[in-house]
């Protein structure tokens, strides 16, 4: 096999443990529960499945996602079909946004710190990238209203992790997304909320998406949820959920005219609802990834005590913060020498903060190769404070 040419994103190198990518385990990927999905569409012979989508996506996964989305308890309201457009994944969508909703020199805000990938797409479409200070509640107001109102009525869009944050695993406050939206539609900004991991809380859910509280009178947010984090990355199929009138504009685009979205996995995924498997398998989900943080949890405490941290109550990620004087970039190397990864806290700044800071993912490795992690991370961590 041409190695140039690799079936997946990722590859883990022998002896590695890695706590740097954001990705599931392959064991968690459901193949044998998506059988009976997958094998219905040619019993039935579902043949719109291999046509081109509606120009909302695919029909009866709107119908299907919509109900199931209502039912979460972490939507607290009726999601309607009319208030979503499927997509291919919430960076899809962003960019989709980017391309409708700004153009070449406006200001876009991000939290600081902010997911680190999600800065290309930003820079692709040649927007001014402005970071916000953010605490555990979300992005600090006092700040955001300064520098709207230094940018002169060019800041076009808000890009907010609102739920389980990545980097920090932290979810911002109902009475802060409530702020954020009434200033967004007061000045003409978009919110596109990246709501990936919403639907992965492993206690009490979350506050509503950023969509489900938004109620101005012609929208101002778009919620951008995902299937990779709940069912599979390979079905490569995401959502938003928006105003009527902001889906319209979705569904009225250039691209969206020359084939739609991916039909067949959207059938996939609409017998997936329609058969309990999703819910199945997000549950699943839950009580797995739940567990690997509270063994993540207690290693950290217990092997490298001096690790600052909020336990998170959903997502993938832990935000480390070490004492003032160490460098994340000099621990990484001490650490992969140990034969362990993790990501620096400056790849998730504009400005190069956070240098004490590093993520963890929890999601990716078992249990014994997270507590095997965080031994190998606290070799490190000695040697470092050793000199």
């Amino acid at each position: 096999m041409n190695d140039l040419f690799p079936k997946i994103m990722l590859s883990r190198s022998d002896g590695i443990i890695d706590l740097a990518w954001g990705h599931p385990s392959d064991n968690l990927h459901p193949l044998d529960a998506l059988k009976p999905a997958i094998d219905a569409i040619f019993v039935n012979k579902e043949i719109s499945a291999l046509q081109y989508s509606g120009y909302q996506g695919y029909g009866p996964l709107i119908g299907s996602l919509s109900q199931y989305l209502s039912e979460d308890k972490s939507y607290t309201r009726i999601i309607k079909p009319e208030e979503l457009y499927i997509g291919y994944g919430a960076s899809h969508g962003l960019d989709l946004a980017c391309t409708l909703f700004t153009g070449e020199g406006n200001t876009v805000l991000v939290e600081e710190p902010s997911y680190y990938l999600v800065r290309q797409i930003l820079i692709d479409h040649r927007l001014n990238i402005v970071g916000v200070p953010t605490d555990s509640e979300g992005m600090k107001i006092e700040n955001l209203e300064q520098i709207i109102d230094s940018y002169k009525g060019n800041v076009k869009l808000l890009y907010l992790i609102p739920s389980f944050h990545n980097p920090m695993g932290s979810v911002m406050s109902l009475e802060r997304r409530e702020k954020i939206i009434d200033l967004a539609d007061k000045h003409d900004i978009l919110i596109a909320a990246d709501e990936a991991y919403h639907l992965l809380y492993y206690g009490d859910p979350p506050p509503p998406t950023m969509a489900t509280l938004d109620d101005s009178r012609k929208g101002c947010v778009v919620s951008l949820g995902s299937f990779s984090k709940i069912l599979a990355p390979g079905i490569k199929l995401g959502w938003i959920q928006a105003n009527p009138d902001i889906v319209d504009k979705f569904t009225n685009s250039g691209s969206n005219f020359s084939g739609g979205n991916n039909n067949f996995a959207g059938a996939i995924v609409d017998i997936a609802i329609r058969k309990g498997i999703l819910a199945k398998h997000v549950n699943h989900l839950k009580n797995t990834y739940k567990s690997r943080m509270e063994i993540m949890s207690s290693a950290l405490k217990t092997r490298i005590p001096e690790a600052e941290f909020l336990m998170p109550q959903g997502g993938y990620y832990f935000w480390i913060k070490f004492p003032e004087e160490i460098d994340a970039n000099v621990l990484e190397k001490l650490a992969f020498n140990q034969g362990v990864t993790l990501r620096p806290g400056v790849a998730f700044s504009g400005q190069n903060l956070f240098s004490n800071c590093i993520r963890l993912c929890f999601a990716l490795s078992d249990i014994e190769d997270i507590t095997e992690g965080i031994n190998r991370l606290g070799q490190a961590y000695d040697k470092y404070i050793s000199g």
